[in-house]
C-alpha cells in the first residue's frame, strides 16, 4: 500500500476522468437517441436547425370558413364580387407590409380607410423613434380566405385570413445589424384584413369619416353620411354602393411580442 500512495492522486484523477467520460458517453448515447426519434438525426444541433428551416418554409392555416359565410355574405349584398375583394385584401396586404418596409403611407391602396392609414402612420413613428427599420422581404401569400362575418348595428366586417411567408426583421438604422429577428429563416404567419361596409352611419358619430367613404357619383370624401347627400354634387349617399366598402384593418395573428 505504500508503494501505492504516491500514485492514489493520479489513480483518483484517473477514476474521475473515466467516470465524467462514461458519463458523458451516457449523456451523449441519450441525446443521439432522442435526436434520431425526433429529428432522424444522430446531431442534436442539426436536427433542430433542420426543424427550424422546416417551419420557415411550411404555410400556417387560415382559419377557411369561406362556404359558410360567403352564401351569407351574397345574400345580405347580391353584388358581392369573393374573387375581387379576395385579391383586393391580398392588394391591400401587400400595401401595408410595403408601407412599414419603406416607411411610405402612400404605398396603401385606395381602398383602404383614414383609420388604417393612421395606423400605419402610428407604426412608423414608433419605428423612428427606436430608430429601426422593419425589413419586410420575400413575402409570399400562400392562401386567404375569409375567417368571419361580422354584422353590428353600425356597419358589417369581412374578416380575412391570408396565410403568409417572408424574411421580417429589425435593422438598427445606425449600424445596419438585425436587432430583432431572422433573414436566415422566412416567418410564417397569419394576417387579418378587415373589410368594413357602413350600414347606418348615423349609428357611427364621427367614425364614419374615419373610415373615408366617397360620394358614389362625384368620388368626393364623406365626412358626414348622417347628411343623407353629398354636399359637392348633391347625390344621394345611403343607398348600397360598392364604394362603400372600405379596408379598415389589417393585423397580425401572433402570441409573441411584435417586432415593432
Amino acid at each position: 500500500m505504500e508503494n501505492i500512495a504516491p500514485f492514489m492522486p493520479l489513480i483518483s484523477f484517473l477514476v474521475i476522468a473515466a467516470t465524467l467520460g462514461i458519463g458523458a458517453f451516457v449523456v451523449k448515447t441519450r441525446i443521439s437517441r432522442f435526436s434520431r426519434k425526433m429529428f432522424g438525426t444522430d446531431s442534436l444541433i442539426d436536427g433542430i436547425n433542420e426543424q427550424k428551416r422546416n417551419l420557415s418554409e411550411t404555410p400556417k392555416s387560415v382559419h377557411a370558413m369561406t362556404s359558410v359565410y360567403l352564401p351569407l355574405i351574397q345574400k345580405d349584398f347580391p353584388e358581392f364580387d369573393y374573387e375581387l375583394y379576395k385579391n383586393k385584401a391580398e392588394s391591400v396586404l401587400r400595401g401595408y407590409l410595403a408601407a412599414i418596409s419603406t416607411k411610405n403611407v402612400n404605398a396603401l391602396t385606395e381602398e383602404c380607410s383614414l383609420n388604417l392609414k393612421n395606423s400605419v402612420q402610428s407604426i412608423i413613428e414608433e419605428l423612428n423613434v427606436r430608430n429601426v427599420n422593419h425589413i419586410m422581404s420575400e413575402t409570399v401569400i400562400h392562401d386567404t380566405q375569409i375567417a368571419r362575418y361580422i354584422k353590428t348595428g353600425s356597419t358589417v366586417t369581412i374578416l380575412f385570413n391570408s396565410a403568409v411567408g417572408q424574411y421580417s426583421y429589425l435593422e438598427d438604422i445606425d449600424t445596419g445589424k438585425i436587432v430583432v429577428g431572422d433573414n436566415k429563416n422566412k416567418r410564417q404567419t397569419i394576417y387579418d384584413i378587415g373589410l368594413v361596409y357602413v350600414q347606418d352611419a348615423s349609428k357611427m358619430s364621427n367614425q364614419a369619416g374615419a373610415l373615408g367613404l366617397n360620394c358614389p357619383n362625384c368620388g368626393a370624401p364623406i365626412t358626414n353620411l348622417g347628411n343623407k347627400f353629398c354636399k359637392f354634387c348633391g347625390t344621394a349617399i345611403t343607398e348600397i354602393n360598392l364604394r362603400s366598402w372600405k379596408f379598415d384593418s389589417v393585423k397580425e395573428q401572433t402570441a409573441l411580442k411584435k417586432l415593432y
